[in-house]
């Protein structure tokens, strides 16, 4: 009885474990509204947002933790809260703004975060002028790095590595665009996830996974007793009157 109660001890905690999910085909969610890119799921301070996702364009869902979505977008990844997008029924063709070029009016420099006053060396490459090979993800408003200059870094890939230039240093920026692709948008009722902890009310799922441990249990248990009842039974002695 004690091994019945461990058990269903253990399925009752594995209901109120926090799991995160993994999307195992594409799905695409829209920014309605201009949303913050985190680096991770576990705060939303400034400095753990990574850049500003545009309005009308998409993350690439890659899985689901807590409040929060990891997603894909425009070749970086990060955490975007679940409230502040929509989940789409489709493929968009256009997800990430594209064609945004990029001038570098002055030499400066690429860093991994958008400061100059860091404590530890954040700078990745030098940027020569004229430089437009440079690969748009999205902005960032954060330090002030020169009076006047404005508080807008752009959050960039240059030769593969991501990182932030700072907007007086930048010639000019082609304008984005809002994306009008017309996509369905999936009803907040309906999920692709099948797995029965998060789909499956947790009086059913305890019944489900229960019956099977109860069963065996009395099939180990019911076999043995009977064995004990029949040793302790007395076999009468050949003399023995009755």
């Amino acid at each position: 009885m004690k091994i019945i109660v461990f058990i269903l001890i253990i399925l009752i905690n594995l209901i109120n474990i926090n799991h995160s999910f993994v999307y195992s085909k594409s799905e695409y969610a829209r920014a309605i509204n201009p949303v913050y890119l985190y680096n991770t799921s576990n705060n939303n301070e400034n400095s753990n947002i990574k850049c500003i996702i545009e309005k009308s364009y998409f993350v690439e869902i890659i899985s689901e933790i807590n409040d929060y979505y990891r997603v894909n977008y425009n070749g970086t990844t990060g955490f975007v809260k679940k409230n502040d997008v929509k989940v789409t029924t489709s493929i968009p063709s256009t997800p990430y703004p594209y064609n945004i070029k990029i001038e570098i009016e002055n030499d400066c420099n690429l860093r991994s975060s958008p400061t100059t006053k860091s404590s530890i060396n954040n700078v990745l490459a030098t940027l020569k002028s004229g430089e437009t090979n440079i690969q748009f993800i999205g902005r960032i408003f954060s330090e002030e790095a020169i009076d006047f200059g404005g508080t807008t870094w752009y959050y960039v890939n240059f030769q593969g590595q991501y990182g932030y230039i700072y907007n007086k240093y930048v010639k000019s920026v082609s304008p984005i665009y809002e994306n009008t692709e017309v996509v369905n948008f999936k009803s907040e009722n309906i999920t692709d996830l099948t797995n029965p902890i998060t789909h499956t009310s947790n009086i059913i799922l305890i019944i489900i996974l229960f019956i099977p441990c109860l069963l065996i249990l009395l099939i180990l248990y019911y076999p043995r007793k009977r064995n004990k009842k029949s040793k302790s039974h007395k076999t009468p002695k050949l003399n023995e009157k009755y």
